[in-house]
């Protein structure tokens, strides 16, 4: 016999730690990342270690059986304030987050918000499941593996099969997709970005150069807009409005983009697709820490 209230017990911990472990690695994005949830930039660092602290000690007090039931109310706790926190940024139409939980990669804000609602049930659970027991037979056992097992090989079965009949779409989509970046254009890589009004030369910025007469500025100004509504500060820079800019930069057409790290160039080139605007910001996050 069994009480269901310790299996998610053990389960609510070890998703606490691995979310607290994938935090860490991507420590120096979270700030950036929080300031989506609608949290002001000078409160955003401290509360991603502040949420990270709290996730690493609770998910070890609840593998441990420790400080119950006080650790799994906790555990609740911090699972209606991520339900919260997505419910407020979904209200205020932010689309995509990325929260830190389990990697880098975004998601759709609805469902980040049901799979802390699924978390925080499960939370709920360890905390007030007592008394819950399941039991079972060897054959049962046996019988329910089977099934999942089944469940599994059909559901992988769908998706070779997805991907067989979209080979063709895979093949563009896993192909080279990189920004044109070359020396002799745009601010040098490394160095202090040139004035402009409105940067706040720190954290992360990017600055996008458009013109009202590109198309490919035209195709990429909601995806822009996205990134501002998750949190990163965007600067755009219109050629009509403000050549000299253009010219202190040395841009030398549009759709261009810089990205700043602390007002220094992180990365820059020339873009024609989200792709490639995605992997220019990987690329200068990836510079800057490495140069760190």
């Amino acid at each position: 016999m069994v009480e269901l209230s310790t299996i998610a017990r053990i389960v609510v911990g070890l998703l606490l730690l691995w979310a607290a472990a994938a935090k860490l690695r991507r420590r120096e994005d979270l700030p950036d990342w929080l300031t989506a949830y609608g949290l002001p930039a000078r409160v955003a660092r401290p509360a991603a270690w502040a949420v990270t602290a709290a996730e690493a000690v609770v998910g070890v007090l609840l593998l441990g059986g420790l400080a119950l039931p006080a650790s799994a109310y906790a555990a609740v706790a911090l699972g209606v304030a991520f339900v919260a926190a997505l419910a407020q940024a979904r209200l205020r139409g932010v689309e995509r987050l990325r929260c830190g939980c389990f990697g880098a990669s975004e998601g759709r804000t609805t469902h980040l918000l049901l799979r802390a609602a699924g978390f925080t049930a499960l939370a709920v659970l360890a905390a007030f499941g007592g008394g819950l027991e399941v039991s079972a037979s060897a054959d049962t056992v046996m019988l329910v593996a089977l099934t999942v097992l089944t469940v599994a090989v059909v559901l992988l079965g769908l998706l070779v099969l997805a991907l067989y009949r979209q080979v063709g779409v895979l093949t563009l989509r896993l192909g080279p997709r990189v920004p044109f970046e070359l020396a002799e254009e745009g601010p040098e890589v490394g160095a202090r970005a040139p004035a402009l009004d409105g940067l706040r030369g720190r954290r992360a910025e990017v600055v996008f150069f458009f013109s009202a007469t590109c198309r490919l500025c035209r195709a990429l100004g909601p995806g822009v807009a996205a990134l501002a509504r998750q949190g990163l500060a965007v600067r755009v820079v219109e050629e009509e409005q403000d050549e000299d800019a253009f010219k202190r930069w040395n841009v030398p057409g549009t759709p261009f983009v810089v990205h700043l790290i602390d007002g220094v160039v992180a990365a820059k080139g020339t873009v024609n697709t989200l792709e490639e605007l995605e992997t220019l910001l990987e690329a200068g996050r990836a510079r800057i820490h490495a140069a760190a």
